[in-house]
């Protein structure tokens, strides 16, 4: 597998419980900063910085006793910080930027070794402030969790659960990160609308290409689609605590 190899999932606007450690929340330092494996926020402004501790904030939130308040999305959020990964955290809050995903995963380089490699999670904010805060109904087979009852940061620590249980999946199925990888792949080819030859493809094979990742699509939606639905419950919860 080539160090360059990039490849991508789709949040789709949808987030695997991992066991909290015994840190407490309060242990965290208040800054997120730069360091050899952890979330990175090198590319985000001083007012995005404040957003993002805004969000680590709700992650890391313990209840009266100490515990985590939201223990699916802090153990997602422990689970990532330690794999040894470099994660680049971007926040895009520009409305000119925006995308009608609520978030991406993208690995940005992978480690010949297998270990540190260099992943960048995207949380596109006016997409998210936008969203339908209703119930909201499966479409094309994939199971929406509603922001009904979230406002504001609550609902950018959710999509950000989302993102974190793709990748705290592939830390411990490397057969889930292959196929995540043979999704983009075909995802970066369909949109480029060109075959490995470089000649373009006709609309009867982008579309034969696109009914054959779409299964595989799915498949990766599901341990993400799991855990958001529990953080979402938890998110709910909190707020009456």
């Amino acid at each position: 597998m080539a160090p360059e190899s990039m490849f991508c999932t789709m949040a789709l606007m949808l987030s695997l419980f991992a066991p909290p450690p015994q840190s407490s929340a309060q242990d965290a330092p208040s800054f997120v900063t730069s360091s050899p494996s952890a979330f990175r926020t090198d590319r985000l402004s001083p007012r995005q910085i404040r957003l993002w501790n805004a969000i680590r904030k709700i992650v890391l939130a313990p209840d009266p006793h100490g515990c985590p308040l939201h223990p699916t999305l802090h153990g997602l959020w422990r689970t990532v910080e330690q794999s040894g990964y470099l994660v680049f955290v971007e926040l895009i809050t520009d409305k000119n930027r925006s995308s009608n995903l609520a978030g991406e995963c993208v690995v940005e380089k992978l480690d010949p070794a297998g270990r540190m490699h260099t992943i960048k999670v995207r949380l596109f904010i006016p997409a998210i402030d936008r969203a339908y805060a209703g119930e909201q109904a499966p479409q094309d087979g994939i199971e929406f969790i509603p922001f009904s009852g979230l406002r504001h940061e609550t609902r950018y620590a959710k999509v950000l659960g989302h993102e974190l249980a793709h990748i705290a999946q592939a830390v411990r199925d490397p057969d889930y990160l292959r196929l995540l990888q043979e999704i983009c792949m075909e995802q970066l080819a369909i949109a480029a609308g060109v075959g490995g030859d470089g000649k373009p493809l006709s609309d009867a094979t982008l579309k034969e290409r696109w009914n054959r990742i779409w299964p595989l699509v799915l498949e990766s939606e599901k341990p993400a689609v799991a855990a958001e639905a529990k953080i979402r419950r938890e998110l709910l919860a909190g707020k009456k605590k």
